[in-house]
């Protein structure tokens, strides 16, 4: 009806359609996501990037009671899931195994703040090599690693080359265990 009454005043449908989608947009989200304005994501504006970004700025993606409903939306359009924790890493943490497992999600978040890795699979904290490389990025990651790792000489040498200021910060007893193993 409103689409309507809109196409009668304006003669041009695309602004027409347009207008109605900012309408749509500005009446279903208020910052909480249901399943109503949810469904209506998905099925009209999740495949294009302007109308979705307009919801996103609009969705508090602090509310944990939105996640039932991001959880939902990322299902459905994984291809969106990085825009969504651009938004809010923290998300990641109530996400399934799948998301904390993969690489270049990890990387991704993790690029501004070492804080998110604490939320990365059990296997990638694990992961000799998705860390040295992650090392590359944000030294940080260092002390969200698994303690066993943390005594491991490679990653000691490669944080101590890409910044010596942090031998102030890094506990003397692994630092001890470092020096030995260096000297001999």
């Amino acid at each position: 009806m409103i689409l309507l009454l809109i196409k009668k005043i304006i003669n041009n449908d695309d602004i027409a359609n347009h207008i109605y989608n900012l309408y749509l947009i500005s009446k279903y989200y208020n910052g909480n996501l249901t399943r109503h304005n949810t469904n209506l994501l998905l099925k009209k504006f999740i495949n294009d990037d302007y109308y979705r970004n307009l919801i996103f700025n609009k969705i508090n993606f602090n509310n944990e009671l939105n996640i039932i409903n991001i959880k939902k939306i990322i299902k459905n359009n994984e291809f969106i899931i990085n825009d969504i924790l651009k938004i809010n890493p923290l998300i990641i943490k109530y996400l399934d195994y799948n998301y904390r497992n993969d690489e270049l999600i990890i990387s991704n978040i993790c690029y501004n703040n070492s804080f998110y890795f604490k939320f990365a699979s059990h296997k990638l904290k694990n992961n000799i090599n998705f860390i040295m490389k992650l090392l590359d990025t944000n030294i940080y990651i260092y002390f969200f690693i698994d303690d066993n790792l943390k005594e491991n000489i490679d990653i000691i040498k490669k944080i101590i080359k890409k910044n010596p200021s942090i031998i102030e910060i890094i506990p003397s007893t692994i630092l001890n265990k470092f020096n030995q193993l260096h000297l001999n």
